[in-house]
C-alpha cells in the first residue's frame, strides 16, 4: 500500500516537473519567428488645476478631428493662465506648443510655442498664458504638440471652456476624499450623508453601484481593499449649476492565504455647490476585476471570471469545448479538454502601468474554430506596440497550434475610441474569406483584408432601420426613410456576400424586427391597422409576424384574426409577441404570445453562471456541460507574429451633412440618435447631456434658469408667427439657426430652448398653435399669435394641455458660428 502511494506521487511529481516546463518552454520569451509586444513609450501629459493634477492625456500619433475628442474639460481662469505637467516616461521631450481652437475645429484661435519648460523630480512643467481672449462660457479645443528628441510629434487633447464661479476646487477636493474615505473604515460613516439608499436595489454585486445602492457595498464591505493606483480626476462637464467628475483608480485585495486580486475601478459624480457645500446629485461606480489566468479559479464545471458584467463577452467553439472571453480589454481562452488558459491578447504586460492598463480599446471575437483558432478585432486606441498613439481598427488572427497572433490588416482612424465604439458594436464581421464588414458614419463597408481595398455596400443606414443578427454574420434594412413606411426589406449573409429582398403587398407596410439565429424576423401591418393617437404615438400592428430563413423560405408565420402585433421581443431562445385588440377606436394591449427558437440544441453548450461568496457578493462564471476535472491550468501567452511589414488600409470617412445628436451621460458618450427628441428623452432619463455634431450643447439635465422672458423684440416674426411647419421656420430663419422637432419630449425638457432665449412653439389643437415664450416657478408664459397677446398659465394646466395635443413642440438654436458672430 505505502509503496503505491509512493509510486503515484514519484509519478505526480514528474508529471507536474514536466507540465511546469512545457509552459516554460512554450511561454519562453524568443521563439524562432515571433516576438514580445514592444513597451508603451509616449509620454502624458496633465493640466493642473487648483493646485490639483487632472485630466491626464495620452498621445496621438497623427492629428484627430477635433470635434471628437471630448476625453477631458480645463476650466480657464479669468487671466487665462494655464499650467502643463509632463511624465515622459522612457522618452526625451524636445519642443511643446499648444493651439486652441473652436469646439468643431473648423477656426484656429491661437497657435504658440511654450518657451520655458522646466524639469523637476523627472517632470517636466510649463506654465503658460492665453494671448487671445475667448468666448465665455463657449467650448473649445486645447491640443499640444510634443516633438521628442527622435523628430517625431505626437498631440494631446482637452477642452477649454472659460467660466466664473466655478467651485472647481471644491469639487476636485470632494470627488477625491470620497472615493477614498470608501476604503477608511473608521471615517466611511461620514458618507452616509451624500447617498440614498433604495430598498429595491438589490445590492448583490460591486460590479454596478449607483448613488442608490447599500452603504455597505459603495464602503466595500468585507473586502480588505487597497489602493494600488491612485486616481486622476478627469473634468468631464462643467456648466452653472453643475460639475461632473470621472475617477479611475486601481484596488486590490488579498484574501487570506490566497492570491491577490486586482480591480479597475471609476467612479463618476455629478455634483451640484450651494449654500457653500457641494451636494452629490448623482454617483455610480463600475468595479472590473482583471482576470489572473495564471491563478485560474476552477468551479466544478467551469471557471470563475470574478467580479465582471453580466454581459461579459465570451464565445466557443462548435463543440463548445474552448470558450474565448474578453475582460478589461484582454482576450482569453481556456480549453476543458486540455485544462489550458491561455492570454491571446493584452497591452499589459504584467504591472499597472497607467498607459498599459488604459481602457480604451475594445475587443470583438469574431469565431472560435474546433482546432482553438480566433479570429479577432482589436479597435481603438492602441497602447503599446508598433502602432502605439494610433486609433484605428485591428484585424488579428490566433493560431492556436503556434500559439501565435498574426495581424492581418491595420486601418488608422481620426476619431476617438468612444466614437468607434459606437460604429463598431453595430457591427464588425470577420469572413471566412478574410472580408471585414464594418459600419462606419453609418454607412456598410466591405474590407477585403488581403487585397486592402474597401468598397460601400450601403450607404446612409438610418438607425432603427436596420437589424444586426447575434453573430453579425447577418444584416437587414430598410429601404424606405420614413418610419413605418417601409415596403421593401434588403437582407444580407455577409459570408455569402449576397443580398435578396422582401418585398410588402400593395396596402401593406413591413418592419425588420431582428433575427433568431441567421434567420430573419419581421412583421406585416396593413396601412389601414398603422394609427397614430392624439398623443402622437404612432402603433403599427402587425397581422403577421414571419421567421424567414436566407433565401425566402419561411421557416414560421404567427397570424390571429383580429388581434395584431404591437411589439416583438428578441430573447435567447424565445420571441415574445406584444398583442393588441381594437376596442372602442383604440388598441388596447392583451396578453403577449411566444415563439420557440428553432435553434439546434449542441451536443454541449457552454452557459453563464451567477456565483456568489460572502465576500465578494456576485461573481460570473462560465460553466461547460462536462464536468471539469483538474486543478493543475496549464497557463499559456501567446507570442506575436514577426512581421517584416504590416497591412495598413487608409480610408477616408464620407461625413454626412445630416443633424446627428449625441448623449453624453455618467462620463463617457452614452448613444447616437438621429432624432433629437429621442436624444432628450435619453439624456434626461440618465442625468446627462446633449450635443450636435458640431460638438454644441442642444440640452442639460438640470441647467436653466429659475425664470426666464424673452423680449418679443428679439424673437425672429416667423416664430411669433406661430407656425409648426418646420420647412417655412428653417427658410425664414436662415442659416444661422437650426430648426429642431422636438415633439414627444416633456413640457419641463422644451423649456431648457426658452430658458437660452429661444422660444418654443407649441400646437395647443389642431387649429390652435402657442409660443412659449417664458416661465417662472409657477407658470408658463405664453403669446398668441392670433391676438397677438401674452398671459400666464399654470405650470400643471401648461402641461396637461399640451400632452393632450400630443406634446408637439418646434423649436430652434442658434448655429455655432451666428453664436460666435452675435457675440
Amino acid at each position: 500500500m505505502k509503496k503505491g502511494l509512493l509510486k503515484a506521487g514519484v509519478l505526480l511529481l514528474l508529471f507536474a516537473a514536466a507540465l511546469g516546463g512545457t509552459a516554460a518552454l512554450i511561454n519562453r520569451e524568443k521563439i524562432v519567428g515571433t516576438r514580445q509586444m514592444e513597451d508603451a513609450s509616449l509620454p502624458i501629459l496633465y493640466m493642473e488645476v487648483a493646485d490639483t493634477k487632472v485630466n491626464p492625456m495620452y498621445g496621438y500619433a497623427g492629428e484627430m478631428e477635433e470635434q471628437y475628442m471630448r476625453d477631458s474639460l480645463t476650466p480657464l481662469p479669468t487671466d487665462r493662465s494655464l499650467t502643463m505637467a509632463i511624465d515622459p516616461k522612457n522618452a526625451s521631450v524636445k519642443t511643446v506648443s499648444y493651439r486652441v481652437s473652436t469646439a468643431d475645429g473648423t477656426e484656429v484661435v491661437e497657435t504658440s510655442k511654450i518657451s520655458k519648460l522646466k524639469k523637476k523630480d523627472g517632470e517636466i512643467r510649463a506654465e503658460f498664458q492665453l494671448e487671445t481672449p475667448i468666448l465665455m462660457n463657449q467650448e473649445y479645443t486645447l491640443r499640444f504638440d510634443v516633438t521628442l528628441d527622435n523628430g517625431e510629434t505626437y498631440y494631446y487633447y482637452t477642452r477649454l471652456l472659460q467660466r466664473a464661479g466655478t467651485n472647481i476646487s471644491e469639487y476636485l477636493e470632494f470627488a477625491d476624499s470620497f472615493y477614498q474615505t470608501c476604503l477608511d473604515s473608521e471615517n466611511a460613516s461620514t458618507l452616509a450623508a451624500y447617498l440614498e439608499p433604495d430598498e429595491t436595489q438589490t445590492n448583490s454585486t460591486y460590479e454596478n453601484l449607483n448613488i442608490h445602492s447599500s452603504f455597505e457595498r459603495i464602503t466595500w464591505g468585507t473586502l480588505d481593499m487597497k489602493l494600488e493606483k491612485k486616481a486622476v480626476p478627469v473634468i468631464k462637464d462643467m456648466n452653472e449649476t453643475t460639475c461632473s467628475i470621472y475617477l479611475t483608480y486601481v484596488l486590490s485585495d488579498t484574501p487570506e492565504d490566497e492570491t491577490t486580486d486586482y480591480y479597475n475601478v471609476t467612479d463618476f459624480y455629478r455634483m451640484r455647490y450651494a449654500q457653500s457645500r457641494v451636494m452629490l446629485l448623482d454617483f455610480d461606480r463600475n468595479t472590473q476585476e482583471l482576470y489572473d489566468g495564471k491563478h485560474t479559479e476552477l468551479t466544478s464545471k467551469g471557471i470563475n471570471l470574478g467580479v465582471v458584467a453580466k454581459d461579459v463577452q465570451y464565445q466557443s467553439n462548435k463543440s463548445s469545448d474552448i470558450v474565448a472571453f474578453v475582460q478589461e480589454g484582454e482576450l482569453w481562452s481556456y480549453n476543458r479538454s486540455a485544462n489550458k488558459t491561455t492570454q491571446i491578447f493584452s497591452f499589459r504586460d504584467g504591472d499597472l502601468d497607467e498607459r498599459e492598463n488604459l481602457q480604451e480599446h475594445g475587443v470583438k471575437i469574431v469565431r472560435v474554430e474546433e482546432s482553438g483558432d480566433i479570429d479577432f478585432v482589436v479597435y481603438g486606441y492602441m497602447n503599446r506596440d508598433v502602432h502605439e498613439g494610433e486609433v484605428g481598427i485591428a484585424v488579428y488572427h490566433y493560431g492556436a497550434e503556434l500559439n501565435q497572433v498574426e495581424e492581418e490588416l491595420f486601418i488608422p482612424m481620426k476619431s476617438s475610441y468612444e466614437y468607434l465604439k459606437e460604429d463598431m458594436e453595430l457591427l464588425s464581421y470577420v469572413t471566412r474569406d478574410d472580408m471585414l464588414y464594418v459600419i462606419l458614419e453609418d454607412d456598410l463597408y466591405q474590407i477585403d483584408i488581403k487585397q486592402k481595398s474597401f468598397q460601400i455596400v450601403k450607404e446612409k443606414l438610418i438607425k432603427d432601420r436596420y437589424v444586426v443578427s447575434k453573430s453579425q454574420a447577418s444584416l437587414a434594412w430598410m429601404d424606405q426613410e420614413e418610419e413605418n413606411a417601409c415596403t421593401q426589406i434588403t437582407v444580407m449573409s455577409l459570408e455569402q456576400g449576397d443580398t435578396y429582398t422582401i418585398q410588402a403587398q400593395s396596402g401593406q407596410k413591413i418592419k425588420a424586427l431582428g433575427f433568431m439565429n441567421e434567420d430573419l424576423v419581421y412583421g406585416i401591418a396593413n396601412d389601414s391597422d398603422i394609427v397614430t393617437d392624439n398623443a402622437g404615438n404612432t402603433v403599427f400592428a402587425m397581422n403577421t409576424v414571419r421567421i424567414e430563413q436566407f433565401g425566402g423560405e419561411v421557416v414560421k408565420e404567427h397570424h390571429e384574426d383580429n388581434v395584431w402585433v404591437s411589439n416583438v421581443k428578441l430573447q435567447e431562445g424565445l420571441l415574445e409577441l406584444e398583442r393588441v385588440q381594437w376596442e372602442n377606436g383604440a388598441y388596447v394591449a392583451i396578453s403577449s404570445d411566444h415563439i420557440m427558437n428553432n435553434l439546434q440544441i449542441r451536443e454541449e453548450q457552454i452557459t453563464l453562471r451567477l456565483i456568489t461568496t460572502e465576500r465578494k457578493a456576485t461573481q460570473i462564471g462560465l460553466d461547460f456541460e462536462k464536468s471539469v476535472t483538474s486543478k493543475n491550468v496549464l497557463y499559456l501567452a501567446s507570442n506575436l507574429e514577426d512581421q517584416e511589414t504590416y497591412n495598413i488600409l487608409s480610408m477616408e470617412l464620407t461625413r454626412t451633412d445630416s443633424n446627428i445628436y449625441y448623449v453624453y451621460a455618467k462620463g463617457v458618450l452614452d448613444s447616437t440618435w438621429s432624432r433629437v427628441c429621442d436624444a432628450i428623452n435619453r439624456a434626461d432619463g440618465q442625468m446627462g447631456v446633449v450635443l450636435n455634431r458640431q460638438q454644441q450643447y442642444v440640452w442639460e439635465r438640470g441647467n436653466r434658469q429659475e425664470s426666464y422672458q424673452a423680449n418679443l423684440d428679439e424673437v425672429p416674426d416667423v416664430v411669433l408667427s406661430g407656425t409648426i411647419d418646420e420647412n417655412t421656420l428653417q427658410q425664414s430663419l436662415g442659416a444661422d439657426y437650426t430648426v429642431m422637432n422636438l415633439t414627444g419630449c416633456s413640457l419641463d425638457s422644451v423649456l431648457y430652448q426658452v430658458s437660452k432665449g429661444n422660444p418654443v412653439i407649441a400646437k395647443v389643437s389642431d387649429t390652435v398653435n402657442v409660443v412659449i415664450i417664458g416661465y417662472n416657478s409657477k407658470n408658463t408664459i405664453l403669446y398668441y399669435p392670433a391676438t397677438q397677446e401674452q398671459g400666464y398659465f399654470g405650470m400643471q394646466d401648461s402641461t396637461s394641455l399640451f400632452e393632450s395635443a400630443g406634446n408637439v413642440f418646434v423649436g430652434y438654436m442658434d448655429n455655432l458660428g451666428a453664436a460666435s458672430k452675435s457675440e
